[in-house]
């Protein structure tokens, strides 16, 4: 049988091959980053997808197989595709989800593409019913998952990049840093440190207790979230989607966290207990929340412990080789 994955991340990459290497599986991976085109090529990424999705798709349809794609637009390829060649083929659409919804066109083509994969995974309870609704997929066909990964590791023994006391925010989907930063302002005393893309603070005045850190490797954002006093994680409004990545690794940090209270993450922060809310956009909410924390180590020893537990609980990797393992067993073609 045949594990055939597609997506837009790195060539080395398999998912969850070594987890199965115990079985007669065969994986394969196709990325829209192996694919080498001219740089001046309009739409150069969608031309990527589609040449990444054909591929995957040819495969399907000449042997046995499942197909896995990892995120919307891997799926909207090769959704589109196989509904042509293969319709038949079981299509896991995993790690299903939008920080934007598409409109217009593309809005009418997803919809037609989304009618072929078997299943569909999201990552909150909210984003299964805002696309079973939006995309018109019956609801029974989406899956809600955790966010399920390896325990990230970091060397304690490495010196801080950062030194001192201080709180950090990382990423970049779906943030509100214009209200952190504002909140940050009332709060002098205390030094934030922010891992983001340049574009998630343009138009934005940094003041001298922010620090700031653009596009840097992973294993150095690990460093400076593992030596933080706790993370806070700023969501652009209260509905967004977003956040669960940096959640889950902050929690097996065992990092106390201060987070928009959105609908997207209420499957993983429970309020004053694996986590603390603030109301959106509201900077004196956050800054007297983040001022509170600060000044109480019990409360982050506390939220951290709680979390760390509930990621070992629910945001393992277990949890996707278990539901991984189950879509085979059901959809699999012998």
């Amino acid at each position: 049988m045949n594990v055939i994955n597609l997506s837009d991340l790195s060539t080395d990459w398999n998912w969850l091959r070594d987890e199965f290497k115990q079985t007669n599986d065969e994986w394969h991976h196709y990325s829209s980053l192996a694919v080498s085109l001219p740089s001046f090529l309009p739409k150069k990424d969608s031309v990527s997808r589609v040449i990444a999705a054909s591929q995957a798709v040819k495969l399907a349809r000449k042997k046995a197989a499942v197909l896995v794609s990892h995120g919307p637009r891997p799926t909207f390829y090769a959704g589109g595709l196989a509904k042509i060649i293969c319709q038949d083929t079981p299509h896991l659409a995993y790690s299903f989800n939008f920080t934007d919804l598409p409109t217009g066109m593309q809005h009418s083509l997803m919809i037609k593409a989304f009618r072929q994969p078997t299943r569909f995974v999201t990552y909150s309870n909210v984003e299964r019913k805002l696309y079973a609704d939006y995309f018109d997929i019956p609801i029974e066909k989406i899956d809600m998952l955790h966010w399920a990964v390896h325990t990230p590791k970091v060397d304690l023994t490495e010196q801080p990049i950062e030194t001192g006391r201080y709180i950090c925010a990382l990423g970049s989907q779906g943030r509100d840093y214009a209200t952190l930063i504002a909140a940050m302002k009332k709060l002098p005393n205390i030094k934030l440190v922010i891992v983001t893309n340049p574009d998630s603070l343009q138009g934005l005045t940094i003041p001298g207790n922010v620090k700031i850190h653009t596009d840097i490797p992973l294993a150095r954002a690990h460093n400076i979230l593992a030596h933080s006093a706790f993370m806070v994680l700023p969501l652009r409004d209260s509905q967004v989607p977003c956040g669960h990545v940096t959640i889950v690794s902050g929690m097996f940090f065992n990092k106390a966290m201060i987070v928009t209270n959105s609908l997207g993450v209420q499957d993983y922060i429970e309020d004053d207990k694996t986590g603390v809310f603030f109301e959106s956009k509201n900077v004196d909410d956050l800054s007297k929340k983040i001022e509170a924390l600060w000044d109480d180590q019990s409360k982050v020893n506390q939220l951290g412990q709680a979390g760390f537990t509930f990621a070992n609980q629910y945001c393992t990797e277990k949890t996707a080789v278990n539901y991984f393992a189950d879509f085979l067993k059901q959809h699999a073609q012998t």
